[in-house]
């Protein structure tokens, strides 16, 4: 069997949003670089494929601007946000955003309520500084992996895209051509 090892699949440390903000700090590309370093010293004996992030725009869309969750079927998944069985069933991993709840583990009458503690900035403004800031977490650690680690190796390092199909609605209109391209640019160009 050959692993394929992601280091980041929407997972980022509930400690380091709280601290700075995660992804909305540039301090994240530092404690990416680190945790990324020592994953490939301890395990790149063993791993030769490695993704830096799984779906970034998702995790950036999803988790600073929209409303929703992904969600799956399971209804014993775990609320990342509040560490106890989610009373939506199957909600998956997404950085805190907008709408999380306030967490205290340490007390046991703590009432979650929305927007407590995560700053409301501009949603739109908060999505491309996290996807700026995700993008170098992923350059660093590439670059590293390169620099340090592959010649010793050998293994490749990239990243996980998520993308869908879009069409013109009018084919023959100009207008319509550069809205799909731009709808690609949005999905692929990372």
């Amino acid at each position: 069997m050959t692993p394929f090892v992601t280091l980041f699949h929407w997972d980022l440390p509930y400690c380091l949003q709280l601290e700075y903000g995660g992804m909305l700090s540039d301090q994240i590309v530092n404690d990416f670089v680190e945790y990324a370093e020592l994953c490939f010293q301890e395990f790149g004996d063993r791993v030769k494929f490695w993704t830096t992030f799984n779906e970034p725009w998702s995790y950036v869309v999803h988790g600073y601007t929209l409303e929703d969750h992904y969600r799956t079927d399971d209804p014993t998944s775990i609320d990342s946000t509040v560490g106890q069985p989610s009373s939506q069933s199957g909600q998956l991993s997404l950085p805190p955003n907008r709408l999380s709840k306030k967490v205290s583990l340490f007390d046991p009458t703590f009432q979650p309520s929305r927007n407590t503690w995560f700053p409301v900035n501009d949603p739109a403004k908060d999505a491309y500084t996290a996807a700026r800031n995700l993008l170098l977490c992923h350059s660093a650690a590439v670059q590293s992996y390169r620099e340090k680690f592959q010649m010793y190796q050998n293994g490749t390092i990239g990243i996980v895209l998520v993308s869908s199909c879009h069409y013109a609605y009018d084919s023959t209109s100009q207008d319509d051509q550069q809205a799909v391209q731009r709808a690609f640019d949005f999905m692929i160009g990372w």
